[in-house]
């Protein structure tokens, strides 16, 4: 029996697929549901040392962060309309990896199943970016309920 189930989202439409799925499971299940979004900074040197923005990079973590918190709002009110307990967790590092912040997330936070949605990529779509759910699921001693998006790739 699932007591806390965390899920990790950003703005997709497979992330809200999965979000869905959390919802019925933490209510099946009267379990606690952490919502939570990880803020890739990795992905803002990158951008900046690629020359593709010219925005500082303080300017776009908090750009990051404010699309962040507006994100797991939105998904706050589903799930505490739907009557799920629900809380959320915005999730900041230090040039880490988005899988490997919510992973260390997960293990804080003492949840029993993690659910994520995944993209379903495959071939060179794949290598060049990467699986988070795939990573995951490597690197949490928990259960995980991998969400395929609407657009999965078939094996």
């Amino acid at each position: 029996m699932y007591k806390h189930v965390f899920i990790a989202i950003d703005d997709s439409e497979t992330s809200q697929k999965a979000l869905d799925e959390a919802i019925a499971v933490a209510k099946a299940h009267d379990a606690t549901l952490e919502i939570a979004h990880a803020i890739d900074e990795h992905l803002v040197h990158v951008f900046y040392a690629g020359g593709m923005t010219t925005t500082s990079t303080d300017q776009l973590k908090n750009t990051l962060e404010t699309s962040g918190r507006d994100v797991l709002d939105k998904a706050l009110a589903k799930a505490l309309a739907a009557g799920a307990k629900a809380k959320t967790h915005l999730i900041k590092g230090h040039g880490e990896h988005a899988d490997d912040l919510i992973a260390e997330a997960v293990k804080r936070s003492n949840a029993n199943l993690l659910v994520v949605g995944s993209h379903g990529r495959r071939g060179v779509r794949r290598l060049l970016l990467g699986s988070v759910a795939e990573n995951l699921v490597r690197k949490v001693a928990i259960s995980v309920l991998i969400v395929r998006g609407p657009n999965a790739e078939p094996h």
